[in-house]
């Protein structure tokens, strides 16, 4: 079995010519409908909602290196209500959220969010967190598909749903993180 290349050293080009085939790794999290994105008691000038919830799922335990490009998919549905229609991880399409506020009079997540895409109600969003849980960079929307690049010093992915109101909401997403690691293969003697 190859051996994964640890740290990079020397130009990019020696790297590329000693690494092998992609070795694929993932981890899956559950995201409850009731996960903020992130925890507001630390990112205070990142705040939303009315303080309802339970704490944001973290994936920790996956290989983060700057530079590094996660493939995130999520599955699942949540409803915004007990007994409601539910949503995928892309949320509900008729309800866009911006910056503006909700039912709670405070604002989404998605006020914080540079998105060349609408933000919507339930969608699945996040972000890049430090090792005592500020936010590294900016939060993202990443709904059913997303591809994302580690900043430097991350040490998890921080996600939730994009709400204001959270108590009420019931069901759950399954979220897989992938990304591909260049394996060092040995050289063939005989070459």
């Amino acid at each position: 079995m190859a051996a994964r290349v640890g740290i990079l050293v020397g130009v990019a080009a020696v790297v590329l010519a000693m690494a092998g085939p992609l070795a694929a790794e993932e981890k899956t999290v559950k995201v409850s409908a009731q996960a903020r994105p992130w925890d507001t008691r630390i990112n205070k000038k990142y705040g939303f909602g009315s303080g309802d919830g339970r704490s944001p799922a973290v994936a920790f335990g996956i290989s983060l290196k700057v530079n590094r490009t996660l493939t995130v998919t999520a599955t699942g549905s949540t409803t915004t209500v007990r007994g409601g229609p539910s949503f995928g991880p892309n949320g509900q399409s008729d309800y866009i959220t911006g910056a503006l506020p909700g039912n709670s009079g405070s604002y989404f997540p998605s006020r914080y969010i540079k998105s060349d895409n609408p933000v919507r109600l339930n969608q699945l969003v996040g972000a890049f967190v430090d090792a005592d849980g500020v936010i590294i960079g900016e939060p993202f929307a990443i709904g059913a598909q997303a591809t994302l690049d580690v900043p430097k010093t991350a040490v998890a992915l921080s996600m939730g749903l994009n709400d204001d109101i959270f108590s009420d909401n019931s069901g759950e997403l399954i979220v897989t993180i992938s990304y591909r690691t260049p394996t060092v293969t040995a050289e063939d003697p005989a070459e």
